[in-house]
């Protein structure tokens, strides 16, 4: 099994990563800059797209690289998929 599925069923964790908002931005923020699209699938499916719409915005910039121009690591990942669906709720 895919070590994101599992970090996935730890529900409880990132239930209360999303109540602190504002301070994972920065973090989160570094890991979409990093050049693991295995972690930024987990980052965006499971946290970025459930953050409230003002935390959100602050990725508008990354999703939108991705979405237009995605690089062949990130169309492999698909992320820019779920970059377009953030955008869309942004």
């Amino acid at each position: 099994m895919d070590s994101r599925y599992e970090l996935a069923s730890g529900t409880k964790l990132l239930e209360l990563l999303l109540t602190f908002p504002e301070e994972i931005v920065p973090h989160v923020q570094d890991v979409l800059s990093s050049d693991d699209e295995n972690w930024k699938w987990f980052v965006l499916h499971f946290l970025v797209i459930k953050l409230p719409a003002e935390s959100r915005v602050q990725f508008r910039e990354y999703l939108t690289g991705v979405a237009e121009t995605p690089t062949q690591n990130e169309l492999a990942e698909e992320l820019d998929e779920i970059a377009k669906e953030i955008l869309e709720i942004i």
